[in-house]
């Protein structure tokens, strides 16, 4: 990847701007900067430039001007707009232009963040085509609540979806085959009488969105058609209610999760979140998996984990599938890898004690030799960032100071993180940063706040949106649910 350019004539902010991100990590080799549209437009021509972050009110010409400039002369580059006004006439014909998204002043870092992660992904993926560009930023954002809850409004302006319903389910689909036709199929057989959006994600992945005022998850099941309901190729995986828009990451991420439930029981068709019981697990065997699969003898002890809570349902096919799938699941969530680029075996009939345990002996071999061959498949430099995020993660960490102290080149070391571990840097230290904090809110009586700083995070709001992010749920929700 090449550069960026920020483009605004408030030498403070561009400085803001700078500063705002490190953007080594996005794969950015250089930062550029212009206070006017001729000077940009120069720069532009002088240099390698895939996103332009640009002010849209700028002297002797302005930033939509510019932006119709650029289209014709590099019609591939990627551009986030910037302003201080919400005029419907400047959102209309930025998104006109096919814009990443059109961010109001002051700009909020989360969104920021968000949307240059996503830019650089769209850079990255040289097929990705600029139609809608707009509207698929706004599903995916508010599908995995990464947008506040007025910027959805705000730009729902600017798009079809109705945000404003009174109930919501997110549908993951995962297919043997493609599933773009499954999605429009879905998508037809609701819109009738709701709203429904899909959303595709790769070829054998989508997401189904439906609202409407007096939807449950049963009226979904007698609207699609039966052989999608039945299939064995297809698994539809319908999330939680979600009650108004706020709530819509939270269907998404409990349909994600019935999905990963479902390929565990090795079953297909459409199935429910509201369906399953999820309290096979007691709250107090999840506490300990972590230290039994870390410990002396962890594969016997895990294993007992898992036979006692068997043997009172010994003989109940249903129970044991269901307790083997989300046993995997909690041991999933307690093993220490950066990567979920592994996945269990599902369990398959016979559905007997015998067979259930030893498929939980083959899930907890495998996971602990993922956890080992992951370590080792590390190159030398990745190990020692891993080493520097441990040493460093109660302050300040990134890329460009790991690469200052080592002088490596960050736009490098920000892509091989990647590549290796399957996450972003900022992800994978939020991800123990959370990891973190939960032990605090379960061991302390201290603030969120304190907890928050504690664990390196001094944004108490990002720090919030990071753990409902990766729990579900709030710190608050979070600590008061293993205190119960």
């Amino acid at each position: 990847m090449h550069a960026v350019l920020l483009v605004d004539d408030e030498r403070a902010v561009l400085d803001g701007l700078q500063e705002a991100l490190d953007w080594d990590e996005y794969g950015f080799s250089g930062v550029l900067t212009a206070q006017s549209a001729q000077e940009a437009m120069r720069v532009m021509h002088e240099h390698d430039v895939d996103l332009i972050i640009l002010d849209i009110l700028m002297p002797g010409m302005t930033g939509l001007e510019m932006l119709r400039s650029i289209r014709q002369s590099f019609p591939d580059i990627h551009c986030i707009l910037i302003s201080a006004h919400s005029k419907f006439e400047y959102a209309r014909e930025a998104l006109q232009l096919n814009v990443e998204n059109y961010l109001l002043k002051p700009i909020d870092i989360n969104e920021l963040r968000e949307t240059v992660q996503k830019a650089a992904e769209n850079i990255s993926a040289a097929s990705e085509s600029f139609h809608n560009l707009f509207e698929r930023n706004v599903l995916e954002r508010w599908l995995n609540g990464r947008i506040t809850g007025d910027e959805l409004v705000e730009h729902s302006r600017f798009t079809r979806f109705n945000v404003l319903l009174r109930r919501y389910y997110a549908m993951y689909i995962l297919g043997d085959a493609p599933v773009e036709n499954v999605l429009r199929i879905a998508v037809q057989s609701l819109e009738p009488v709701y709203s429904a959006y899909s959303l595709l994600v790769g070829d054998r992945e989508g997401v189904v969105l439906v609202g409407g005022r007096d939807l449950r998850w049963d009226i979904i099941s007698q609207m699609l058609p039966q052989e999608l309901l039945d299939s064995s190729i297809y698994t539809i995986a319908c999330g939680s209610e979600a009650s108004g828009n706020g709530e819509v990451s939270r269907s998404m991420a409990d349909a994600k999760h019935l999905s990963d439930f479902a390929r565990l029981c090795d079953m297909h068709g459409f199935l429910s979140f509201a369906e399953i019981p999820w309290d096979l697990i007691p709250a107090q065997v999840q506490a300990i998996l972590a230290d039994a699969l870390s410990g002396d003898k962890a594969q016997e002890h895990v294993l007992g984990l898992a036979m006692d809570l068997a043997q009172a349902h010994r003989a109940d096919m249903t129970y044991l599938r269901t307790l083997y799938a989300q046993f995997c699941l909690a041991l999933c969530k307690a093993s220490d890898t950066v990567s979920r680029d592994f996945s269990l075996p599902a369990f398959t009939s016979p559905y007997t004690i015998e067979s259930y345990r030893i498929s939980v002996q083959n899930a907890i071999s495998k996971l602990l030799s993922a956890c080992s061959r992951e370590q080792e498949g590390f190159s030398p430099i990745i190990r020692r960032i891993l080493t520097y995020i441990s040493d460093n993660l109660t302050s300040s960490v990134s890329i460009k100071q790991f690469c200052t102290q080592t002088k490596t080149n960050a736009a490098y070391i920000g892509r091989l993180f990647k590549e290796e571990t399957g996450v972003y840097f900022s992800d994978y230290v939020s991800m123990l940063r959370i990891r973190r904090a939960k032990v605090l809110l379960e061991e302390t009586d201290d603030t969120v706040g304190n907890i928050a700083r504690q664990v390196g995070m001094y944004d108490v709001s990002y720090f919030t949106q990071c753990f409902k992010k990766q729990e579900r749920m709030s710190p608050s929700q979070y600590r008061q649910s293993h205190r119960a």
